[in-house]
């Protein structure tokens, strides 16, 4: 899933700040779970609907951070 996007300001996986690096965490566990695959989820600037759990999750609302870690 590679898109034209540039990663956000508040992105999780580009600031070191404590709820970012706990999302990480988080991730890692959901993934982990078999709730994501590949670590991907949707980016939160674009929909509260991080996890896919109403709308797939496709290169017009991935998290860019996380296909760029």
């Amino acid at each position: 899933m590679e898109s034209k996007r540039k990663q956000c300001k508040e992105c999780p996986w580009k600031n070191q700040n404590q709820h970012s690096l706990n999302f990480r965490t988080y991730v890692e566990k959901m993934n982990s779970v078999g709730k994501i695959q590949n670590h991907k989820h949707s980016c939160h600037m674009i929909t509260s609907d991080v996890w896919g759990s109403n709308e797939k999750i496709t290169e017009k609302n991935v998290c860019i951070g996380v296909c760029k870690k």
